[in-house]
């Protein structure tokens, strides 16, 4: 063999030798995707139950259709969860209603911190949602309401007859603060408030409010007196 064939045939090994390791490679990565779809059919299998693992979405409805009691079961399962997630709702707007009136009765002009805190607090929600948001906004069209009506009836009550601010002081009892403050103290526990000396503070609370608003709407004066109350215990 001359020194041409030889070489000849040593390019063939040489070429021989990269057709098998490249076809080794390719092999060995077409075996790995293999087992990553052996893997991903593994994952999906899990989701499903042992008895259905290999069945088909139309074989698990038909054997449904044979066995109704199973489908009705699932169906009241699912009603039933809508059921307790609504009364979960229904609850926290209630409770939420209960605490923005309980919140007015303490201060009628609360930091837009507090407001946030309530609705977190109560709702579980983040304060940047549009649900949050949602119910912030009704939180302070609830206590601009209270406010305004507040505000309204103390006028009413100082503009009616001929008293004197001291008679109007002598005038205004506990009787005089329910009728005054009735919505909001529908969410409080009376018979505490009063043994705990809350009551007492709201008796202050309006007395000073009608001198305030004696000569007119006093709006800021009003306001200043969330002193009065801001530390009061709300029994609700």
């Amino acid at each position: 063999m001359n020194t041409r064939q030889k070489h000849n045939e040593s390019e063939k090994e040489v070429i021989v030798e990269e057709d098998v390791r490249d076809k080794s490679e390719e092999e060995e990565e077409e075996e790995e995707d293999d087992d990553d779809d052996d893997n991903d059919k593994l994952g999906v299998a899990k989701t499903i139950p042992d008895p259905f693992q290999f069945c088909t979405k139309l074989d698990i409805c038909n054997w449904l259709v044979k066995n109704p009691e199973i489908l009705q079961l699932a169906n009241e399962m699912n009603e039933s969860s809508y059921v307790v997630s609504s009364k979960n709702t229904e609850d926290k707007i209630r409770l939420w209603n209960e605490s923005v009136k309980c919140l007015f009765l303490r201060v009628r002009n609360p930091s837009s911190e507090a407001l946030d805190n309530l609705v977190v607090k109560i709702f579980q929600f983040k304060i940047y949602t549009s649900k949050a948001r949602g119910y912030l906004d009704k939180t302070r069209k609830s206590l601009t309401d209270f406010r305004n009506k507040f505000n309204q009836n103390i006028l009413n009550f100082g503009t009616t007859g001929n008293l004197s601010q001291k008679e109007i002081k002598d005038y205004v009892d506990e009787n005089v603060v329910q009728k005054l403050l009735n919505r909001q103290l529908a969410a409080v526990n009376i018979l505490e408030l009063t043994n705990n000396g809350g009551m007492d503070t709201f008796v202050e609370f309006v007395k000073e409010a009608v001198c305030v608003s004696w000569d007119g709407k006093n709006l800021p004066g009003i306001k200043e007196l969330d002193i009065i109350t801001k530390n009061i215990i709300i029994p609700s």
